[in-house]
């Protein structure tokens, strides 16, 4: 019996720990949010049955604050989902009148890579391929993408969509722009917001590079960074995918792993400062529901 046989049991355990701690870590935000929205709801009842300004200006200020920063959470989730509702009608609206067949490079490299019937091409002056659509996610090319890349990156380009696809990533990131634009006000969610956008750019770039070797996605990389963008896929794009996440992805193919991305200290202090804010604020605004009139929550 192989000397590693006894270690696969834990190292099995160890990934099943792994994957339980990323479901953790995806849901506590969301469980922040909802508790954070509770306890607005809370607020408000406070207000109503209490009356402005409460008995002390201690409890008025900390339950004001979260009734505030609940709805300024509200409101930045509603832009954040209207301007990815906005990207995905611009998109759409390019499907509908620019439709065109798959070029032969393009059906050849889909063939190859498995995405038979999960590419759309239209005409387009920009050269782009991107990853649309949330509950059936599908690769949306331009015809001018051919023109601006060899077979080789065209190949190296869709393998990374591919990634995209596989994981449903305009999904998985829509959700961590809600999450992220509730609390928007904090340095560490506007950090964390791009980092999640980062991270999976870099995932589907590593998933590429063992179909087209790393030299040939960074040479289309180069190439698209240097061309003209399409407004419907700039309006589509997530924020984080942006010309300074480009160094990042060069350099993990440069050097074969994932560039260290790393908090300053700054940001990271003043967000500890306001979530010390919002923690004492949502204790008062706790304890005071134990004085709401007969008729309250």
């Amino acid at each position: 019996m192989s000397g590693r046989a006894p270690l696969r049991p834990l190292v099995a355990m160890g990934r099943l720990a792994g994957r339980a701690g990323d479901a953790a870590a995806s849901l506590l935000p969301g469980l922040a949010v909802a508790a954070h929205a509770a306890l607005a709801v809370l607020a408000a009842d406070e207000f109503a049955a209490l009356g402005w300004p409460l008995p002390t200006s201690f409890d008025t200020i900390n339950v004001t604050v979260v009734l505030a920063t609940a709805t300024m959470g509200l409101v930045a989730v509603l832009q954040v989902a209207g301007r990815a509702a906005a990207g995905s009608v611009a998109l759409r609206a390019l499907l509908r009148y620019g439709r065109r067949p798959l070029p032969p490079v393009i059906h050849d490299a889909s063939a190859e890579l498995g995405l038979d019937g999960r590419v759309d091409v239209v005409a387009a002056r920009e050269p782009f391929a991107v990853t649309y659509a949330l509950a059936r996610p599908r690769i949306l090319v331009s015809t001018a993408l051919t023109a601006a890349l060899t077979p080789a990156e065209i190949t190296a380009v869709l393998a990374h969509e591919r990634e995209h696809l596989r994981h449903r990533d305009p999904l998985r990131l829509l959700a961590a722009r809600l999450l992220c634009g509730w609390y928007w006000y904090l340095p560490a969610a506007r950090w964390l917001g791009r980092r999640s956008a980062l991270r999976r750019e870099l995932a589907a770039d590593r998933a590429a590079v063992g179909s087209a070797g790393p030299g040939v996605l960074a040479g289309a990389l180069l190439k698209l960074a240097a061309l003209p963008a399409c407004p419907a896929v700039a309006a589509a794009r997530p924020p984080g995918d942006e010309p300074g996440s480009l160094e990042a992805r060069v350099a993990q193919l440069e050097d074969g792993r994932p560039p260290r991305q790393r908090m300053a200290s700054v940001p990271l202090l003043a967000t500890a400062g306001v979530l010390a804010e919002l923690a004492i604020a949502a204790i008062c605004c706790a304890a005071m529901s134990q004085i709401l009139p007969v008729g309250g929550l």
